[in-house]
């Protein structure tokens, strides 16, 4: 991969002023995969130019939070080769706008949210290693929630460890709920403290707060297993395992992490399940592939079903094969066989003809007929609406209408409101 333009990185860091980025020490460049490979790396393994990792980032802010983590994974994203050093400033808008930055700056302000500069500076500077896909551990010590139980909150993060945001309320603010202590009453609203898990108890009706069952324990309720487990033909087992942890234990259960396969023999007789595996890692860059699946998830496989090379993904007027070979922001048109950007105002986004239901940033694909479907604005607030991706607020609210009528009309994020509710 090339460096860099100096004047292209001063421009994206131009746009966040708090977060400085020391001089480039040396770019990163990956080389081809020569055999045995650290696990849960990147798409190939690395050197640098000038025998030092770059410095990163040495500060952060929360007023400018969403766009510098943007910045940090897409930074990735072109570390992982599935984006390219000329689509950068094109991933950062698009990740962006999924973050409310809103709401961060609001909370902060307001004592509802406390941030940890220095956390923040080792999270961003963790997507420079590791995972091309997990969010890094380190992000999630970034927040720290100061709401009381009871009390109103707008991001989620907002709510003390022993609470939490219920965005079900249909309110502004929505509201810090606690969490279920054992035998408490539960259900999708009601959520029980994390050490605890919602089921029926044996031989009752409804699901209350219980212990969480171990790997191996009996079991009747898939949840009962916990957010790390499940119940699998009457036993709790894992429901992810890692790099040489046994998978397909159980009805393909442990699944291996997506960076990951599970190796399995072959089953003793017809309609048996294989025997038990283990998570091996993917094939890294110029590793060999045998077609959709068989490279780490930032790469794509040179074939779909013969003997292939993994290589980066393609980029726009590239040829490709499916959705998975083209770099992340483009798709694979079934026309051209060539990447192309989602479609924007009017666009065709059919699943046949086009992006697949796809489209960039700032619209949503509309359905006209079994046969077409189109990339229209998202629409402004007071609009009408049928679900929220059709809103610029990612917020269609249901009710009765100025006209009178009942439907959905596009209403404000919460963020946005008059101090919130609060």
């Amino acid at each position: 991969m090339r460096r860099l333009p100096a004047l292209f990185l001063l421009a994206l860091v131009a746009a966040c002023p708090p977060v400085m980025m020391r001089p480039d020490a040396g770019t990163v460049q990956p080389m081809e995969d020569a055999g045995e490979v650290e696990p849960e790396v990147d798409a190939g393994r690395q050197r640098y130019d000038a025998g030092a990792p770059d410095a990163g980032f040495t500060t952060a802010s929360v007023g400018t939070w969403c766009r510098t983590k943007a910045l940090a994974a897409c930074l990735r994203q072109v570390r992982c080769l599935s984006v390219s050093e000329g689509a950068l400033t094109d991933c950062v808008v698009r990740t962006a706008e999924t973050c409310d930055q809103v709401a961060f700056t609001m909370g902060a302000d307001a004592g509802r949210l406390v941030f940890d500069s220095a956390r923040a500076v080792t999270c961003l500077n963790a997507y420079a290693e590791g995972s091309c896909s997990l969010e890094p551990p380190a992000c999630a010590a970034v927040f720290s929630g100061r709401v009381a139980v009871d009390g109103g909150c707008v991001n989620t993060a907002e709510c003390g460890a022993d609470s939490f945001c219920d965005i079900y309320t249909g309110t502004c603010p929505y509201r810090c709920r606690a969490f279920g202590k054992l035998n408490d009453p539960c259900d999708f609203f009601r959520q029980c403290d994390p050490t605890l898990a919602c089921y029926r108890g044996d031989g009752g009706t409804g699901e209350i707060c219980q212990p969480i069952k171990p790997s191996g324990a009996s079991c009747m309720d898939f949840d009962e297993c916990g957010p790390s487990g499940a119940c699998i033909t009457g036993q709790c087992v894992a429901r992810r395992a890692d790099a040489g942890q046994p998978c397909g234990v159980r009805s393909s259960y442990p699944f291996c992490a997506e960076e990951f396969f599970c190796r399995q023999d072959p089953p003793a007789m017809e309609g048996e399940e294989p025997p038990p595996g283990t998570c091996q890692r993917r094939a890294g860059l110029n590793g060999t592939c045998t077609g959709t699946g068989t490279c780490l998830p930032s790469l794509r496989c040179s074939t779909v079903i013969t003997t292939g090379t993994c290589l980066a993904r393609a980029r726009r007027g590239e040829l490709c094969g499916s959705y998975a070979d083209c770099e992340d922001g483009l798709f694979c048109s079934n026309v051209s066989q060539r990447c192309e950007p989602f479609p924007g105002d009017g666009g065709d986004c059919d699943y046949t003809s086009g992006s697949s239901g796809r489209c960039r940033p700032g619209f949503y694909c509309q359905y006209f007929s079994s046969d077409e479907r189109r990339c229209l604005a998202r629409r402004a607030a007071g609009e009408d609406c049928d679900y929220d991706q059709m809103c610029l607020s990612n917020e269609c609210e249901f009710g009765r209408r100025a006209d009178g009528g009942f439907g959905g009309s596009c209403g404000i994020a919460c963020s946005l409101k008059a101090d919130a509710g609060l």
